[in-house]
């Protein structure tokens, strides 16, 4: 596991960033669906959706990058064996994944907090 986050590069600090900001606009919304007054405006809870695609978006770019630093260095060696490279490629790919969990992530809490804000009007 450390050594996946080791893998992710420098994009992993705005990743994680991200991720806190979801998990925590995440809980303000619920904290606010179980207040007396009921939910606040849906804008709110949308924000955790666009907080996820944020997160899909940076794990993307990190891939690139990543992509980008693999090319780079297999053309400076000359002649790599296909492990090698496939090896460079496989590490490139760690920011997508972790950026898809994210986007995962607030695309669930998103869907709940939307059942939660429609079980709240109508109740």
């Amino acid at each position: 596991m450390l050594s996946f986050i080791q893998s992710l590069g420098i994009i992993q600090f705005p990743l994680w960033i991200v991720l806190i900001l979801t998990l925590v606009q995440t809980v303000r919304c619920t904290a606010e669906l179980v207040r007396p007054e009921g939910p606040a405006s849906p804008l709110r809870s949308h924000s955790v959706l666009v907080l996820g695609g944020l997160g899909a978006s940076l794990g993307l770019l990190g891939s690139l990058i990543g992509l980008r630093v693999t090319a780079g260095a297999i053309t400076a060696a000359g002649e790599v064996s296909a492990a090698v490279a496939w090896d460079g490629v496989s590490l490139a790919l760690g920011p997508s994944i972790f950026g898809f969990f994210v986007l995962g992530l607030a695309s669930v809490a998103w869907l709940a907090l939307q059942y939660g804000a429609g079980r709240a009007v109508r109740g």
